[in-house]
């Protein structure tokens, strides 16, 4: 029976022991085996982001996507404030002009490739 998850977060086991280490605040897609995630791959097959792995543990701590409020993401390149942002290669996000985007960048300046930056959670498709 499946189960309902009425938080934000939700737990999973790596597809691959340690694939994931060193990779908190990165997308994260389902695996091919029931109850894992991996790397994302694809914008549209991205599920949450990474919050809590440690070394050695098969157990990670994903926050879901479209749940609101706000959440910490790996920028893939230089994001400016209120930009849209959008799955980028490597489980990055990376600004979207158009397409499916999966927030909106909060907070002052510009972010540089591999920074912690904060978004706000809602998905929306920009014609």
């Amino acid at each position: 029976m499946e189960t309902y998850e009425d938080t934000a977060y939700k737990s999973f086991k790596e597809e691959t022991v340690d694939a994931l280490l060193d990779k908190e605040h990165f997308l994260v897609e389902l695996g091919t085996a029931e109850g894992t995630v991996k790397l994302a791959t694809s914008g549209n097959l991205a599920i949450g982001v990474l919050s809590q792995k440690q070394t050695g543990n098969p157990n990670v701590n994903i926050r879901l996507l479209g749940k609101g409020g706000t959440v910490k993401v790996k920028s893939g390149g230089v994001i400016a404030k209120g930009a849209n942002v959008g799955w980028g290669t490597g489980g990055k996000v990376v600004t979207m002009a158009t397409g499916n985007t999966l927030g909106k960048k909060i907070g002052q300046g510009s972010s540089a490739d591999n920074d912690v930056i904060e978004i706000i959670d809602a998905f929306r498709t920009i014609a």
